[in-house]
C-alpha cells in the first residue's frame, strides 16, 4: 500500500512541474510576432515587464509632431500583432480607435499572454490636419 504522505508529495510534484511549464511556456516561451517596428521596439524597452511606461519618445520617432492626421491613423491602423496560439488558454486581443473632434485615442494590444497582456495606449492631438500633441504609455491589463 502507497502511503499518504508518498501520494501527497507526487501530487504536488506534478502540480509544480505544470506551473513551471504554463509559467515558461506563456509568459517568456512564446515571443510576440509583428511587422510593426513600433511594436518591436516597445518590447524590446519593455522586456522588464513594467506596467505604467512612458513611451512617448518610442512612438514620437514613428508618429513625429506634424505628421497628417490620415498618414497618423494609417500609422497606428498597422501596428498589429498575430497572437499565440495557446491550447487551454484564449487570447484576448484589444484593438480600439476612438477620435472625439481633434482628439485620438488608440489601443493597441503589443504582447499577450496566459497572466495578462501589454496594451500601448496613445493619445493624438490635432490642430489643422496635423499631429500637435502626442502622450503614449505601456499598460498592463491582467483578466
Amino acid at each position: 500500500m502507497v502511503s499518504k504522505g508518498r501520494v501527497i508529495g507526487v501530487i504536488f510534484g506534478l502540480f509544480a512541474l505544470v506551473c513551471l511549464f504554463a509559467t515558461y511556456d506563456f509568459s517568456r516561451g512564446r515571443a510576440t510576432e509583428t511587422d510593426s517596428a513600433l511594436i518591436g521596439e516597445l518590447l524590446e524597452a519593455t522586456k522588464a515587464r513594467e506596467c505604467g511606461r512612458d513611451a512617448t519618445g518610442i512612438v514620437e520617432r514613428y508618429l513625429p509632431i506634424g505628421t497628417g492626421q490620415a498618414e497618423a491613423e494609417k500609422i497606428l491602423a498597422e501596428t498589429v500583432i498575430r497572437p499565440p496560439k495557446p491550447w487551454f488558454w484564449k487570447p484576448v486581443n484589444e484593438n480600439s480607435t476612438v477620435s472625439h473632434g481633434d482628439s485620438l485615442e488608440a489601443l493597441r494590444t503589443i504582447k499577450i499572454t496566459a497572466f495578462g497582456n501589454q496594451v500601448l495606449r496613445v493619445y493624438l492631438g490635432f490642430s489643422e490636419g496635423k499631429l500637435k500633441r502626442l502622450a503614449a504609455e505601456v499598460i498592463c491589463r491582467f483578466e
